[in-house]
């Protein structure tokens, strides 16, 4: 821990606590995304099963292959903002690292200083 300083875990700090609220920004964006691939996915496929004739099973193999982009493009944007959101939760952790790795130095040096059981 003697090769880490305050300045340089402060700076960390700051620089995880940026990538936090730019993944926050990015998450929303993911979330957007998902939304409205969702939502054209569902009207799609709502359209789809107006224009579909058949026995139930043929129907419903129709409107899934008439259907097959948008609900491609609905996951991979389900992952995208998994993704996201799995990020944005390894930076919160690696930030509370940093913080403990900061409280930990701070009190060692508190304790060089004033000794044991001495708190300034």
């Amino acid at each position: 821990m003697s090769d880490l300083t305050l300045p340089e875990l402060a700076a960390e700090a700051r620089r995880l606590s940026d990538k936090i609220d730019a993944g926050v920004m990015a998450l929303n964006g993911a979330a957007r995304d998902e939304a409205d691939r969702e939502h054209a996915y569902r009207k799609s496929r709502a359209v789809a099963w107006q224009h579909t004739d058949g026995t139930a099973k043929q129907r419903e193999d129709d409107v899934d292959s008439v259907t097959a982009d948008e609900r491609r493009a609905r996951d991979i944007a389900r992952g995208s903002r998994q993704a996201a959101l799995e990020a944005l939760r390894s930076r919160r952790q690696q930030l509370s690292a940093v913080q403990t790795l900061t409280a930990a130095l701070k009190s060692e040096l508190e304790h060089s200083q004033y000794g044991p059981g001495v708190k300034p």
